[in-house]
């Protein structure tokens, strides 16, 4: 069939050839004769070419021809062999048809003669066929079971070959643990693991596990100075908080004292540095006088004193350190003077009133720094400055005087006959305090008396510093030298008392500019003082304590106005007074403590209200100060450590403030609290000191204490 189609497509292009040849006509209109005569020759060449292309293609079709002819017989034979058999299929199927209707009648027949026996045939054959297959699947699955029973033989072949392998040495241990438990508490532990060294103890990677907890979560850190029996006096004290870090001034009974440091276990516990250790072998070691510790974000600067010739020096000077021994350092020797020569004598015991300032307070420094009172004198260069305020960050470079503010006017012969003028007192600027990146003190510059003054914190080497205002005019003092200011920022404005001479000591604000300097209220309308202290800030209002003549100390609040400067509550009404104290904000609300006529009470102010709280009717007298922590307010009183936090009665409703008992102790004195931290080891952690009423009633000992629900206190 296929050349059949060739053949016929062959035949159509020819046709078209032929018929295209044909069809071109010689023109009639040539002139030229010789020109016709040369067109008829070039168009009998092309006849003849035609000519001879149809010939070629008349063979061609003849082959075709030739080729159909023979490939048509060839299918009308396969046409005659395919009827024969389908005449002999139609026999066969007519025979086969027969047979099978005879076939038929038969098993008509013979079903119509055995039905029952034929049906109970195919309900056995059914069953069969089920109980086949379920047996099937029963032979699968526990072809599977055998599998998976295989793996596990190997498996625990494995297993007991390793047990076996091991079993020689496996071993447990049990040991005292002192360390990450409390001194007065120890546990016992359990090491699990392999005794490769085959020594009877595990250690190092030898232990696979530790079991057990400490019993208390509470109790001794270190003994300091006492490993056993009843503890020392340590004389600790100056506890401040730095990096999860309690450092603190402690005497070991061996050292003498010195900076220790505590992470709130019995390891973390040490002293950090001996700043003069024994001259000889056999000599008893030497305290060294540490004053006013104070911490940044990452370095303590504190006062003492070096040693000279193998003797400590009477004159303190600024230390840093970052809470190791190679990183505690003397930062600069700013007094290398006698301080007696001939008729002069200086009175100056090193450099004092340190006042931290965290890197991460103010601006983009980062840096922690140090403001201080420090006389410079020199005997190379015959040159005292007198005290004057400093600033520090901890360097030698960046240690600088803010200003010489008082004029030296002593005249001092010197060894080369010279003589020179010097100033053997200074400003001596106390109270210094942060607003910003502003540095409030009080100095006095021998002119105005003593002031308020105020300098840059970021540019001291440039600007120096500048008299806020002279409030009492003249060359009266407007603070007391050995008074601490309360200055307290109040919005946009630092508060202080001042006296200007004509009202007594009264609440004053200021902005940092002298007319922005300004009295606030007098409170005592005649010419004494009411004496404003304890500043503390709630909300949008300055809480305070006065005497306005009438009323006795009773609890002020002011909201930065005259106007709105009054008396809050008259706690022990009359001219009597509450003397309230140790104010703190918590929650919104201030809490403080005052005289109820009987004894010290805990008090709080709600709203307008204030009101002595003890809800669940606790025997609290003589209550300390609070330390804020983890939502809460530590204070310690006579009977021992309280605690007081927000609790929601009911749910939904608002929390009010409860006080419970973390830990009842019978001691004569309020204990005292130092510090609270927050590290790795304990979620709340607080350091206080007492005397132990039961032992040694005039001794003082550091407790220590962490919020669980097995809060004991036991010695540090």
């Amino acid at each position: 069939m296929s050349k059949l189609k060739t053949m016929i497509m062959a035949l159509i292009m020819l046709t078209s050839i032929l018929s295209g040849c044909t069809s071109s006509d010689v023109s009639s209109d040539v002139t030229d004769l010789e020109q016709k005569i040369n067109d008829l020759q070039q168009t009998n060449d092309n006849l003849s070419t035609q000519l001879e292309t149809a010939e070629q293609n008349l063979e061609l079709f003849n082959n075709l021809s030739s080729e159909l002819q023979s490939s048509l017989t060839s299918i009308n034979m396969t046409v005659d062999e395919l009827n024969i058999q389908i005449t002999q299929n139609g026999i066969m199927i007519s025979n086969i048809t027969n047979q099978r209707d005879s076939l038929q009648l038969d098993l008509d027949e013979a079903i119509l003669s055995n039905s029952s026996i034929i049906s109970e045939l195919e309900s056995q054959l059914e069953l069969l066929n089920q109980q086949i297959s379920q047996l099937n699947s029963n032979s699968t699955q526990l072809e599977d079971q055998l599998e998976d029973a295989m793996e596990e033989i190997s498996d625990l072949t494995s297993s007991l070959n390793v047990i076996t392998d091991q079993m020689s040495r496996i071993m447990y241990q049990t040991f005292t643990d002192v360390n990450g438990c409390p001194l007065s508490d120890p546990t016992q532990k359990i090491k699990i693991g392999h005794d490769n060294n085959a020594n009877g103890q595990l250690t190092g990677n030898e232990i696979e596990m530790i079991v057990g907890n400490c019993a208390g979560n509470s109790g001794v850190v270190a003994s300091i100075g006492n490993t056993g029996g009843s503890p020392r006096d340590a004389d600790i004290s100056q506890a401040v908080e730095m990096g999860g870090n309690i450092y603190f001034i402690a005497d070991d009974g061996v050292h003498g004292t010195e900076l220790w440091k505590s992470d709130g276990t019995l390891g973390g516990t040490m002293m950090v540095i001996d700043l003069t250790p024994a001259m000889c072998d056999t000599c008893t070691n030497m305290d060294t006088d540490i004053r006013e510790l104070v911490a940044g974000d990452s370095h303590l600067f504190f006062a003492a004193n070096t040693l000279n010739n193998g003797f400590p020096d009477p004159i303190r000077e600024l230390f840093v350190s970052d809470g190791t021994e190679s990183g505690t350092e003397m930062v600069k020797d700013l007094f290398d003077c006698p301080t007696s020569t001939g008729d002069i004598t200086i009175d100056y015991r090193g450099v004092n009133s340190l006042v931290a300032i965290p890197g991460s307070s103010y601006g983009t420094q980062g840096q922690d720094r140090v403001i201080f009172s420090g006389f410079s004198c020199s005997m190379e260069s015959w040159s005292c400055n007198g005290e004057e305020p400093w600033i520090s960050d901890g360097t030698l470079s960046g240690t600088l005087e803010v200003d010489n503010i008082r004029v030296g006017d002593t005249s001092m012969t010197t060894a080369d006959g010279q003589g020179a003028l010097i100033d053997i007192i200074g400003s001596q600027p106390r109270s210094f305090f942060q607003s910003g990146e502003t540095i409030y003190f009080t100095a006095d510059d021998n002119e105005s008396g003593r002031e308020i003054w105020k300098f840059d914190l970021i540019q001291t080497s440039s600007t120096g510093g500048d008299m806020v205002k002279d409030i009492k005019t003249g060359s009266s003092d407007s603070f007391d030298i050995g008074m601490a200011v309360e200055f307290t920022q109040f919005g946009e404005d630092v508060y202080f008392a001042a006296d200007d001479g004509i009202t007594g000591v009264e609440l004053w604000k200021t902005d940092g500019t002298t007319s922005g300097t300004i009295l606030v209220r007098n409170v005592d309308l005649n010419s004494n003082s009411s004496n404003p202290k304890h500043l503390t800030v709630v909300g949008d209002d300055l809480y305070f304590t006065a005497n306005d003549g009438v009323h006795g100390t009773e609890l002020w609040k002011s909201n930065g106005t005259s106007v709105g400067t009054e008396i809050h509550s008259d706690i022990s009404e009359g001219s009597n007074s509450s003397n309230p104290k140790d104010l703190i904000a918590f929650s919104n609300n201030l809490y403080f403590v005052a005289h109820n006529g009987s004894n010290n009470v805990v008090m709080a102010t709600m709203g307008s209200i204030t009101t002595a709280f003890n809800p669940m009717g606790l025997n609290i007298t003589n209550p300390s100060v609070g330390t804020i922590f983890s939502d809460s307010i530590y204070f310690t009183a006579n009977e021992g450590l309280f605690q007081i936090n927000l609790i929601s009665i009911h749910p939904g409703t608002n929390p009010v403030l409860f006080i419970v008992p973390v830990d009842l102790h019978a001691w004569n004195e309020a204990p005292e609290i130092l510090v609270a931290t927050d590290n790795e080891i304990d979620s709340e952690n607080i350091l206080f000191l007492t005397n132990d009423f039961n032992n040694n009633p005039n001794s003082r000992y550091l407790f220590y204490h962490w919020d669980n629900s097995y809060s004991n206190l036991h010695y540090v």
